[in-house]
Parts: C-alpha cells; structure tokens; sequence
C-alpha cells in the first residue's frame, strides 16, 4: 500500500464529518476538495470522494496497462 499524503485542511475526525456532512459533500461536488480523509483515534479510516472522481478512479483501474 502507498503512503497517504494530504493537507491538514483534508483531514476530518470522524465525529466532525458526521456533524459537518452537508458541507463536506458540498466542498466535494464543488471541487474545492478531491478527497477527505476521516479519521478515527488520530488514524486515517476511510476516504471521501465525489462520484465523479470516483468514477474516474474506477475507469483507471479497470484501464488494462
């Protein structure tokens, strides 16, 4: 697995993201963010997206190389 590499500004403590939902996916589909990391205890956990950018991850990975 790669290394995670994100700006403080991206980081969300899980309780945080439950709270500031509607705005996180606001700055999601504004694009004002690629990606949000959620974290729990301090630990990366999971990874927000757009729907667009998700579909653009999908169609790299099925890409043969």
């Amino acid at each position: 697995m790669s290394e995670l590499t994100v700006r403080l500004d991206q980081i969300l403590p899980a309780k945080e993201a439950v709270r500031a939902l509607p705005r996180v996916l606001d700055r999601l589909e504004r694009g004002e963010d690629d990606h949000l990391v959620v974290t729990r205890r301090g630990r990366p956990r999971a990874v927000l997206v757009s729907v667009e950018r998700y579909e653009r991850l999908l169609d790299r990975a099925r890409t043969p190389r």
